[in-house]
């Protein structure tokens, strides 16, 4: 289930990324935290202004830290690298 933090500052709405971040470490569904994360790199670039800080982001890293929790795919890149070069189609 896919949901969004919205956080009312005054009479403005304010989407809180770091928020986000810290609220999905307990989550397990791999498409709703997919689709979450485009909208806090959306909102970490718009503040940015850099597409190259966004791998310093900590809501960012937060989220890559808990795809790799997920996946687990340090353990498993050599396996899935093969398996996608043999899938591939060119």
């Amino acid at each position: 289930m896919a949901y969004e933090i919205i956080i009312h500052w005054g009479n403005r709405e304010t989407y809180n990324r770091h928020k986000v971040a810290l609220d999905v470490q307990d989550a397990v569904n791999l498409r709703a935290l997919a689709r979450e994360f485009v909208k806090v790199v959306d909102h970490a670039a718009a503040e940015l202004n850099s597409t190259v800080a966004l791998v310093d982001d900590p809501a960012v890293i937060l989220f890559v830290n808990k795809f790799e929790s997920l996946c687990r795919s340090d353990a498993r890149f050599s396996a899935a690298y093969a398996a996608c070069t043999e899938k591939q189609v060119l």
